[in-house]
């Protein structure tokens, strides 16, 4: 069966598959070394139910299969996921200039909006930065001594991120026995000629999957395939304007088609999404009026919780001593938000359907229905509660303000809390 999305629609259909354990919470906390972590064994049978799905058949045609993982990372104290990946292979991918070639997708998980971890580590500890030329995330990394424009810096969250990624085994030898980032390294052994890669994530992983994809690139573990992209989407800025440069020296930009998302190797990004906003201080500063909020006489003041945590971004951003730089990027216009929001919730709200729901509707088409979950596997609760969930988030927001509150959040542990929802 032939496919019925593009190249660039098939890619995003299986970034999104990566994400189909973050709406689930572990019953008990994971002990490192066991056999068969269960959020995985989740996320694995969420996969298989979804690629058979008519919506999901039809857009990706015949040939895909999963070559490695799907893999999950989890804290010694966590009960959901806070990274996850997978690979997926094709033989036969259909690209935009009218060649075929056997290919691997890269597919890394978005922020698990359950999960405090993403939020406070991953997502936003950029105050402190990781000099790019030094790192490695095989091994222990310190803050940038004396760090500088002039200087490739990447944020802490990010390479703390990368990390857990080029470390991520499955837990079940079924889903693979090696690390990503070994597994990676055995296809650049071992793939067939003229063979391809591309790396995709969303959100978080809009700025891991660069990040990831530009280390292993300059460390020569990309060098046997014949074209490696990139794919990111609705991802905050990972790094300074220098390694912005140098994500764009190794990965130039191509374009292809007459939409925004038609583009390898630059951030695809809804200008009504908040988290490309970060971290760059002059697009910060527009978040306060992005969904019509304003303190004129008879506007919708910005709710207290967002305008404080803009506030604690461009503190942030100010306290890295360097110039967060958006990557290249690709931008589309979704559809305007509506009133303005006089709630963090509503707020949230607002921006979980532009960060999110915009994207699928725009990349895919508004007709692409819902990824259906197989069945619950042993050992999970499935969080389904989306209110609950926004106000968890309300309270993420809060702890990050006010870290020392007495609230009892450590950054390993999720909010949910793993009753039924």
């Amino acid at each position: 069966m032939s496919a019925h999305f593009d190249v660039f629609q098939q890619t995003f259909a299986l970034s999104l598959l990566s994400n189909l354990a973050s709406n689930y919470i572990a019953r008990d906390r994971y002990v490192p070394g066991t056999h068969g972590d269960p959020l995985e064994a989740q996320l694995a049978a969420n996969i298989q139910a979804a690629l058979p799905e008519p919506a999901v058949s039809a857009g990706l045609g015949t040939g895909w299969e999963i070559v490695w993982g799907p893999a999950v990372w989890r804290g010694a104290n966590s009960r959901v996921a806070e990274n996850a990946a997978v690979v997926f292979y094709n033989p036969e991918v259909a690209f935009e200039d009218g060649t075929t070639a056997a290919s691997y997708v890269v597919a890394i998980a978005a922020t698990n909006f359950i999960s405090g971890y993403d939020w406070i580590v991953e997502d936003f500890t950029v105050s402190s930065t990781v000099n790019w030329a030094q790192y490695d995330p095989a091994m222990p990394f310190a803050d940038a001594a004396a760090p500088n424009s002039a200087m490739p810096l990447i944020s802490k969250g990010t390479a703390t991120g990368v990390r857990h990624l080029a470390a991520l085994t499955p837990t079940d030898p079924a889903h693979g026995t090696s690390s990503l980032a070994d597994f990676i390294g055995q296809l650049n052994r071992t793939a067939s000629a003229g063979a391809r890669m591309i790396f995709t994530g969303h959100s978080l992983a809009g700025a891991l999957a660069p990040t990831f994809a530009l280390y292993l690139k300059e460390h020569g573990a990309l060098s046997a395939f014949e074209r490696v992209r990139v794919y990111p989407t609705a991802g905050a800025s990972p790094g300074n304007t220098s390694f912005s440069r140098r994500f764009a020296d190794a990965f130039p930009r191509q374009s292809a088609g007459g939409k925004a998302w038609q583009s390898w190797n630059v951030l695809i990004h809804n200008q009504y999404d908040i988290v490309p906003h970060a971290w760059t201080l002059g697009t910060l500063l527009q978040l306060p009026t992005l969904y019509g909020n304003s303190d004129a006489e008879g506007g919708v003041k910005l709710p207290e919780q967002i305008y404080g945590v803009v506030l604690l971004a461009l503190a942030d951003s100010a306290a890295s001593k360097t110039l967060y730089a958006a990557l290249p990027g690709a931008a589309f216009s979704g559809a305007a938000p509506g009133p303005a929001p006089a709630t963090a919730a509503a707020y949230l709200t607002m921006a979980g359907v532009q960060h999110v729901k915009t994207y699928i509707e725009e990349i895919l088409g508004p007709d692409f229905l819902a990824i259906e979950h197989g069945p619950t596997v042993p050992g999970v609760i499935e969080f389904k509660d989306a209110t609950r969930r926004i106000a968890e988030i309300v309270e993420i927001l809060e702890k990050i303000l006010h870290p020392d509150t007495g609230s009892g959040l450590r950054p390993a542990e999720p909010l949910a809390t793993g009753q039924e929802a």
